[in-house]
């Protein structure tokens, strides 16, 4: 299992829709990009977190230990 793709079971539970259309719909209205799968709509985690605004850890820069 990939903890990084959201699947459609998942899209469904966090926007409390059950039919991939209105899925589909919200996720456009909250800036969430998806593609279409066998069961339903999908996205990734990275793509949530952009659309909220929350960067990825990968993008931190790294502190100097001369800063302590």
């Amino acid at each position: 299992m990939n903890h990084h793709i959201i699947d459609a079971s998942e899209l469904r539970r966090l926007s409390g829709l059950q039919q991939a259309a209105a899925v589909k719909r919200w996720a456009s209205n909250q800036g969430i990009p998806v593609s279409e799968g066998a069961d339903g709509p999908w996205t990734t985690l990275e793509a949530i977190n952009k659309a909220l605004g929350v960067s990825s850890a990968a993008n931190d820069h790294a502190y100097s230990p001369d800063i302590v």
